[in-house]
């Protein structure tokens, strides 16, 4: 599993590398952004071949993760209809391949959609803050110097999450279609079959008369066949996809590494704020954090006091003289 160093390295110069293959770019890229753009590029190309084996052909990314065909017919219905309800407990095992498959391609489409808005949007945020660090320029000194190059840390650690969730939205669709069209080519598999054991049966009824019913016996057992067959087939594909979406878990995981790695690396702007520092000095220690409040508290009211400014105990000292002050004018 590779692991990225999230400080561009500063032999490594600026450029517009990064063909757009991973979502566009969002300005130029160093060498951390095109070193991720590579490791997800090499990820998603690999998902995509998962699909030759099991349903036959490259399966693209994003655009299209259903079958396109809209809802399929039931393949039993017709058998049905045919007259050859009466066998479904001799070949209703077919049905549970097609069971196995079950998915949504359009909740599974919007998911998808939803990461590839995700990454235009952190493309967007990336050109945007790659101009702010050219407004920057004539900030001249050490402090301009750390500041832009920690502004171009940010851009390409931009960048790479944008390569991320890009890639993420990849593999999910092609995770996606795998199970969708491989339903769909199971579905065309069981009912081709049934279609073929309708012909069979209907041959043997018409033979039966003349066969003394021979042909019955015989028509079941040739529409036995042809399901297992089927059956063994749908079975053999089922095993590869679960295989296939055993790398692809862990081809997610790999993805889910570097987005860790990276956000691991943007806390430090909490350490700049302060945030972190002051919340991990109350969670550590809350009884002492409380402690020297009060104790500032107590500084802070015992210095006012000498300076003059009106503490409590001060305000009551002064009423009570004012108080004084009346009852001997009353008194004369």
């Amino acid at each position: 599993m590779t692991t990225f160093d999230t400080k561009p390295s500063a032999s490594a110069p600026e450029t517009s590398g990064g063909s757009g293959g991973s979502g566009g770019t969002g300005g130029p890229e160093g060498r951390f952004a095109i070193e991720i753009e590579h490791q997800v590029t090499l990820l998603s190309n690999e998902a995509k071949q998962e699909g030759v084996p099991i349903v036959g052909h490259v399966l693209e990314g994003m655009d299209n993760v259903g079958d396109g065909g809209g809802p399929v017919a039931d393949p039993f219905a017709q058998f049905f209809s045919s007259g050859f309800g009466w066998m479904i407990d001799k070949v209703g095992f077919l049905r549970d391949a097609i069971d196995e498959l079950d998915g949504d391609a359009a909740a599974g489409q919007t998911a998808v959609d939803s990461m590839k808005q995700a990454s235009e949007s952190l493309s967007f945020m990336a050109r945007g803050h790659q101009a702010d660090i050219t407004s920057l320029q004539d900030w001249q000194g050490d402090a301009g110097e750390a500041y832009r190059a920690s502004m171009k840390q940010l851009h390409e650690e931009i960048l790479g999450l944008m390569h991320v969730v890009h890639g993420l939205g990849t593999l999910t669709a092609v995770t996606i279609s795998m199970v969708i069209t491989l339903r769909k080519i199971v579905r065309e598999l069981v009912a081709t079959v049934l279609g073929a054991i309708v012909i069979i049966m209907l041959a043997a009824v018409a033979a039966a008369v003349w066969t003394f019913g021979t042909s019955i016996a015989v028509g079941l057992a040739a529409s036995m066949a042809a399901a297992a067959v089927t059956a063994v087939e749908s079975a053999r594909r089922i095993t590869m996809l679960m295989d296939a979406l055993g790398r692809q878990t862990e081809r997610m995981v790999t993805l889910e590494t570097i987005a860790e790695e990276i956000a691991d690396s943007l806390k430090r702007y909490e350490k700049a704020a302060g945030l972190s520092t002051t919340q991990s000095s109350k969670d550590s220690d809350p009884q002492r954090w409380n402690s020297s409040r009060d104790k500032a508290d107590e500084i802070g009211q015992d210095t006012s006091g000498r300076l003059g400014a009106v503490t409590p105990d001060a305000r009551r000292e002064f009423d009570q003289q004012e108080l004084d002050q009346a009852k001997q004018e009353l008194g004369r």
